[in-house]
């Protein structure tokens, strides 16, 4: 039996995992010197310069994973049909995704917290991330999303952000098959991992990991600390897969 994630938690998690993601993309394409990469300057002045293409990418990204937390698989499709016959625009489209107007609120708090600290030229560290995401009100009924559901969702919301954050250059993505784990052959192998173990972390753990106990080299080992289990870790590496095939489609 898997276990259950509290829907604030994972949602919390998928919209931090977005502003990394697509952000270390962007710097990634478009920053050659790597002590240049993550300075304050940089990533203040690349959000800056990218501005009105986050809201496209976050909703590009975001509505099939906020949607899926709320709504079976199935009727995914025909909710967004429903909306667009309305006319809603982005927005709207992620309210509906969000379920009710609890769950959107702390999305929109969570949006606000990733997108000004980029814009001040800094990244959320997985322990003020973890300390400061939106909790459920004392009134509210809880909610959990099913932890293989909750960690495929966040590890195609990594990757597909990280895509469309290289894509900013206009050239497409990266692809680097040279490193893997498993069976993934990932893009620009080292950030991705560093990203995944960044989600996974704020994801499936309540606090920040220490990894100076650890084999830096020996990503399993790594992995698993933040995945906590094997299956978690098969997980995570399964949906890895699938979603660099369908990357590597488009």
């Amino acid at each position: 039996m898997t276990k259950k994630i509290d829907k604030y938690k994972v949602q919390a998690a998928l919209v931090r995992s977005f502003f990394d993601a697509f952000s270390h993309g962007v710097i990634e394409s478009q920053v050659e010197d790597r002590k240049e990469k993550t300075t304050p300057q940089s990533v203040k002045k690349l959000m800056l310069e990218h501005y009105e293409h986050i809201a496209p990418a976050f909703f590009d990204t975001m509505f099939f994973p906020l949607a899926a937390m709320n709504y079976k698989y199935e009727d995914i499709a025909a909710l967004a049909r429903e909306a667009q016959q309305r006319g809603d625009d982005m927005m709207a489209l992620v309210r509906t995704a969000c379920g009710d107007e609890a769950y959107y609120n702390a999305m929109v708090e969570e949006y606000k917290r990733n997108f000004s600290m980029l814009l001040a030229g800094r990244y959320l560290s997985n322990a003020d991330h973890l300390e400061g995401y939106v909790r459920k009100a004392k009134e509210e009924t809880e909610a959990s999303v099913d932890s293989d559901r909750a960690i495929e969702l966040t590890v195609r919301v990594v990757m597909f952000a990280y895509v469309r954050g290289l894509r900013q250059t206009g050239d497409g993505a990266c692809f680097d098959k040279s490193a893997h784990l498993g069976q993934v052959h990932p893009l620009r192998g080292a950030t991705l991992f560093r990203l995944m173990l960044d989600a996974m972390n704020i994801l499936l753990l309540d606090e920040a990991v220490d990894f100076a106990d650890a084999e830096a080299a020996d990503l399993a080992s790594l992995f698993l600390k933040v995945c906590q289990t094997q299956h978690n870790f098969t997980v995570m590496t399964d949906e890895m897969d699938r979603t660099y095939s369908e990357l590597m489609k488009e």
